[in-house]
């Protein structure tokens, strides 16, 4: 299996299991939601899906195109096996697609509860730290993501 074919696997694993997460959530909120608590929130819902569900179709039916976005180099088949440093950024990309997914439903989570309870006096500061914490999670993972090719070089230089 050549690199490219494994992130376009794991991209496809992770429209899966992003599609699952939002399911979840979506009917989480369906099922505690009252019409009468908050009208403008089913729309913000339904947006949400709507979009969530964009980024999957795309995630599902263009994930070569994605893999040879993220990675260097051809597509095809090679005649020899893949060097240790494609390997390593193949997996530093791994990682970081990692660490985004799990960062992305826990930032929308926190964002969703400060925006239910906004009009309630209650005190927001962990939510607000906990968003926080999730956004630099998510930075941390883009910057894996976007940059592994830069984090090869330079462990290997160093």
């Amino acid at each position: 299996m050549t690199p490219h074919q494994a992130l376009a696997l794991a991209v496809r694993l992770f429209a899966i299991w992003f599609g699952l997460i939002i399911a979840r959530d979506v009917l989480a909120f369906f099922i505690s939601w009252r019409p009468q608590d908050d009208p403008q929130m089913l729309p913000i819902v339904i947006g949400g899906s709507l979009i969530s569900a964009v980024v999957l179709v795309v995630l599902w039916f263009f994930p070569r195109s994605i893999a040879r976005g993220l990675l260097p180099g051809s597509g095809e088949v090679p005649t020899q096996p893949s060097s240790q440093e494609t390997w390593f950024t193949l997996g530093t990309l791994l990682i970081g697609l990692w660490v985004v997914a799990s960062a992305i439903p826990r930032i929308l989570r926190n964002v969703t509860v400060m925006y239910l309870f906004r009009s309630e006096r209650m005190d927001m500061t962990e939510l607000k730290s906990g968003l926080l914490y999730y956004v630099i999670e998510f930075v941390v993972g883009l910057c894996l993501v976007f940059g592994a090719t830069g984090i090869r070089r330079f462990i290997w230089w160093a």
